[in-house]
């Protein structure tokens, strides 16, 4: 899979965050490889971004839609893009299972409710699996900064959660994020530390995680700035 690991900086007013460069996707058969051709970090905004562990292919639209709502709504809260990017993941995990396992019997979600009592049991019971525990193989982190500088970090996973990370200040996801958060749990960190303190841990906890499978060894390191969100972020 892929590493992504964000931390906050500076009293909660920076955010540190690194992804390798490795891509999976599913073109019939998982694929992995490592480009700096495919993006797994998408600006949200000024001050606001996320990134993104396991399928490309899903990640991409589901940041494609969310974008499109954040930037025709004006949305700059970053509490408020956490709640588009959650929901416009549950709205693309429930059109797949519409469209594998739902449209094949000729139904959607109203006419299977509808006629729920009068459907064969085992086919209620594979529909009611598919609703709950259908995976799209999706993790993402949202990160950014309200204005003023005050800086936050989320995760939205399986099946469209949303919880936020500002307690202890650093997150991971991915098949490295053990190793990654193993690190950080070994170090003195805390979120007072200098951008620059942060980035030797951030980096050091890449470097961990490069030991799990599909984790690629080239690193982007992206700064998101607190203050009026103007600066633009860096990446190295």
């Amino acid at each position: 899979m892929t590493i992504c690991i964000a931390a906050l900086a500076e009293s909660g007013h920076k955010i540190v965050a690194a992804v390798d460069l490795m891509i999976t996707a599913n073109f019939p058969i998982p694929t992995e490889f490592e480009t700096d051709d495919v993006v797994k970090t998408y600006s949200l905004g000024e001050a606001a971004m996320a990134m993104s562990a396991g399928n490309a292919l899903s990640a991409w639209e589901i940041m494609k839609r969310s974008k499109a709502v954040i930037v025709d709504q004006q949305i700059n809260k970053i509490d408020q893009i956490v709640e588009v990017v959650r929901k416009t993941y549950q709205d693309y995990r429930q059109r797949l299972i519409v469209e594998r396992y739902l449209e094949p019997r000729g139904l959607n979600l109203n006419s299977y409710y509808n006629m729920q009592l009068k459907l064969v049991p085992s086919v209620v019971g594979d529909i009611e699996n598919q609703l709950v525990n259908f995976n799209i193989g999706v993790d993402l982190i949202v990160a950014g900064c309200r204005d003023g500088g005050e800086c936050h970090l989320y995760t939205v996973t399986h099946p469209g959660v949303s919880v936020s990370h500002d307690a202890i200040g650093y997150v991971s996801i991915g098949s490295g994020a053990a190793h990654a958060m193993y690190f950080f749990i070994s170090t003195n960190y805390h979120k007072k530390m200098s951008v620059e303190e942060v980035k030797k841990i951030v980096l050091e906890a890449k470097k961990r995680s490069q030991v799990a499978p599909g984790v690629g060894k080239q690193t982007e390191l992206i700064i998101i700035p607190g203050g009026n969100g103007k600066e633009p972020a860096e990446s190295a």
